[in-house]
């Protein structure tokens, strides 16, 4: 193989590396094609460009790839979209009523929306988003509030 096509074989591995992420093996084959392609490109022959494409991916695969991983999992993923707002405060702007499914709040953003709840809620009190469910959020009084009285002016 000339290093032309150590080369073009390095990016269709980091294609496949990008289209399968998280399992770096790609990605160490597509270093290991790079390195076979200087190989070719010096002139050293293919025995020498297979012998360094295969023990250069194989190292690597063995080293960097569960580095990487290791490396990956201490990130936790940040919530978006609709799963960002579980946690945040919404402040009741129509009494919430478990019986009939009545209630709206405001949250922090300034978005309405319909909420439901366990236990009744007056308006005016401030709530934590507990979750989303389908149009409409489940929350609940927080934590540190014994009654909604308590929580008016908080």
């Amino acid at each position: 193989m000339t290093a032309v096509w150590w080369i073009l074989s390095a990016l269709v591995l980091f294609l496949i590396e990008m289209i399968t992420p998280g399992l770096f093996f790609f990605a160490c084959m597509a270093v290991g094609a790079l390195l076979a392609g200087l190989v070719a490109w010096l002139g050293l022959g293919p025995v020498w460009a297979w012998t360094v494409f295969f023990g250069s991916s194989t190292v690597l695969v063995l080293v960097v790839a569960p580095l990487a991983r290791r490396w990956l999992k201490r990130i936790p993923p940040s919530p978006v979209g609709l799963d960002a707002m579980v946690g945040r405060r919404a402040r009741v702007i129509e009494a919430i009523e478990p019986t009939t499914g009545q209630g709206q709040v405001r949250v922090e953003n300034g978005a309405h929306w319909r909420a439901i709840s366990d236990t009744p809620i007056p308006a005016e009190t401030w709530v934590d988003i507990c979750e989303v469910v389908g149009t409409r959020l489940r929350v609940s009084l927080p934590a540190n509030s014994t009654s909604p009285k308590e929580n008016l002016h908080a």
